[in-house]
């Protein structure tokens, strides 16, 4: 299974038909001061497993928390959106295979969920935001291996300290790659808790696209394991 999930990792919200998704991008703005990290302590050095969201049985496909390397846990964009910059204390990734809400026995998998944790010293987490934000501003279309790419940022509200969705929207295909009209889209969250930033990268499976209610789901499960590591 992780040969295949790997093959499906590319960047690729209806799970067999086109997403719908063509408003113009939007700016994200800046969130309120960093604020303390969880633990009111130093940045964590080492990320345990139990840092990151479990999928509840009946969202899971098998494969779960799998480790990762943390280059092949974030979507490609224009450049080096996500890179690190060498700043943090710690970081390591995770994939699990999910499956949507209501879903008979033996459904295929929804997607490919890719979680990321990063820890950072000062006020790092809060500079990577704002260093994201800026990159994503000029970052609104993008051609990758002949595909033409679209983004779309939106604030999140409610999820951690601050939060942002990034949508990645490129035409619909079938599996042999042709084209069938609409479009595809999947979601990554970014979101910094304290001194910790985790992305999440809701990654097609088999020209999936993400459902943004579901992906806000593991956002807010996603916090809440991180808040309870760093009690």
């Amino acid at each position: 299974m992780v040969g295949l999930v790997a093959a499906l990792a590319v960047t690729g919200c209806d799970r067999a038909g086109p997403g719908s998704s063509s408003s113009a991008p939007t700016t994200v703005p800046a969130s309120s001061a960093p604020g303390p990290s969880p633990s009111g302590g130093q940045a964590p050095t080492v990320i345990p497993i139990s840092a990151f969201l479990e999928l509840p049985k009946h969202l899971s496909h098998g494969e779960t928390r799998t480790r990762v390397e943390v280059e092949e846990a974030v979507p490609r964009l224009c450049g080096g959106e996500f890179a690190s910059r060498g700043e943090t204390a710690a970081s390591a990734a995770v994939l699990s295979v999910h499956g949507l809400p209501g879903d008979e026995p033996g459904t295929i998998p929804a997607g490919v969920l890719y979680q990321t944790i990063r820890t950072y010293s000062g006020d790092g987490a809060a500079a990577f935001m704002g260093r994201l934000r800026s990159d994503l501003a000029s970052c609104e279309s993008y051609t990758r291996d002949g595909v033409a790419f679209r983004t779309r940022t939106a604030a999140l509200s409610g999820v951690g300290g601050e939060a942002l969705t990034i949508d990645v929207i490129q035409p619909q295909t079938d599996l042999p790659g042709n084209p069938v009209g609409g479009s595809q889209t999947n979601r990554a969250v970014v979101i910094r808790v304290g001194d910790t930033v985790t992305i999440l990268w809701d990654a097609e499976y088999e020209r999936s696209s993400s459902k943004p209610e579901v992906v806000a789901d593991f956002a807010r499960r996603a916090v809440a394991a991180i808040e309870a590591w760093r009690r």
